[in-house]
């Protein structure tokens, strides 16, 4: 007998359960945009009310908290390098100088990130003061790591303890009046955070948010496979205005928690979109979203949400 004479019954099987697939209508591979979760548990820049916004330690902590989706804020350094950090400069609020003094909200507005090395950026330390909105939040003495960093980190941290892996929600900060100031153009902006993405192959284990609609109809452009979610903070713009101001139906909808009436679930039911509004931080705001039916919620106090299952 012949090694071809061998391989038939081989081939033939594997036709017929191509043939198969094919018939079922069921897909050959996995695309980018299976891999969201049922309801989006997700950490407020991991878990602000207990960790220092937006750092490793608050990523871990708020998986431990039940977390399946971590909110990361991004900004861009002088040397193109993809920060986790929510504003746009120094954080007066929670930021230490690399001397460890205090800030002045004025000094601090001066220290803008896009402007700065991320060698320099590093050296503030932005988990030792004390938050009074946050009275709870353990201090330490912590840094605003790089995107990849972070991913790497949480990756790591999950796979060592046995947990399930996380979804990443990249929120891109930016205002449409400070290009070049703030932030650079939606084109390199998103293709900077889009590369260090791509290099972790976290596949569908991602999506990226804005408030800024040019972010996300450049990712919807130039990769039309990824999950994007529309921030709303306006309440004087209607859910169709703010589609119709988009320009595509976003698989995401993510409006301030207080803009959420069953009216507003009913018409993102209707066009199946996602509806995860933001930030809810009371178990009692948690149980009336979820009885109206939200796919998802955004806290800074991601171990409340266990108690709505």
């Amino acid at each position: 007998m012949n090694m071809l004479s061998k391989l038939q019954p081989k081939l033939y099987f594997m036709l017929a359960l191509f043939l198969l697939w094919g018939c079922s209508g069921s897909p050959v591979v996995e695309t980018e945009q299976t891999s969201m979760p049922e309801f989006f548990k997700v950490g407020h820049r991991g878990t602000r009310g207990y960790m220092p916004e937006n750092t490793i330690p608050s990523m871990k902590k708020a998986i431990d908290d039940g977390a399946n989706v971590l909110e990361v804020d991004i900004q861009i350094s002088i040397d193109k390098q993809v920060v986790v950090a929510h504003d746009p400069h120094i954080n007066a609020q929670i930021s230490l100088t690399p001397e460890g003094k205090e800030l002045t909200p004025e000094q601090a507005r001066q220290l803008l990130l896009y402007q700065m090395p991320y060698a320099e950026i590093r050296k503030y330390d932005v988990g030792s003061r004390y938050h009074d909105g946050f009275p709870e939040q353990q201090k330490m003495a912590t840094y605003m790591p790089l995107l990849g960093e972070l991913i790497d980190s949480v990756e790591q941290y999950t796979a060592s303890k046995g947990l399930p892996p996380v979804i990443y929600n990249i929120e891109i900060k930016a205002n449409p009046d400070q290009d070049g100031v703030y932030q650079p153009k939606p084109e390199e902006y998103v293709a900077l955070v889009m590369d260090e993405v791509r290099k972790r192959n976290l596949g569908g284990r991602f999506y990226i948010q804005s408030f800024d609609r040019r972010q996300i109809q450049q990712v919807h452009q130039q990769y039309p496979e990824v999950t994007t979610a529309l921030l709303v903070g306006d309440a004087n713009m209607s859910f169709e205005e703010h589609l119709e101001k988009l320009g595509y139906k976003p698989p995401i909808y993510s409006p301030h928690f207080s803009l959420v009436t069953p009216g507003l679930v009913a018409k993102c039911r209707e066009q199946s979109i996602k509806l995860v509004p933001w930030t809810v931080n009371t178990l009692e705001d948690m149980s009336k979203l979820k009885a109206m039916g939200v796919d998802g919620i955004i806290t800074d106090y991601p171990n409340l949400l266990t108690q709505l299952d």
